[in-house]
């Protein structure tokens, strides 16, 4: 059986096709507003994450992530500061 791809590049690859955005690209402090991405697409990576990877994510948490990084660290995902 092959190792899972990490959260990190699963999250990346779904960005880059369904929100036309490069993760490296996102300075860690924009919000999701600021990204366009919306509740529902916010949805669909928990859950996408939550499936392939067998995660249970605390609801309240996720609803409350407001920036990418707070997104990222809900998903324990670690994003370089800018440089």
């Amino acid at each position: 059986m092959p190792d899972p791809v990490p959260i990190r590049d699963y999250v990346a690859e779904f960005l880059r096709t369904h929100c036309d955005l490069e993760l490296g690209d996102i300075p860690p402090a924009a919000t999701l507003a600021d990204l366009d991405v919306d509740s529902l697409t916010v949805l669909s990576i928990i859950v996408l994450v939550e499936k392939e990877y067998g995660l249970e994510l605390p609801e309240r948490r996720v609803a409350a992530a407001r920036t990418f990084a707070e997104l990222m660290d809900l998903l324990g995902v670690r994003i370089a500061a800018p440089s």
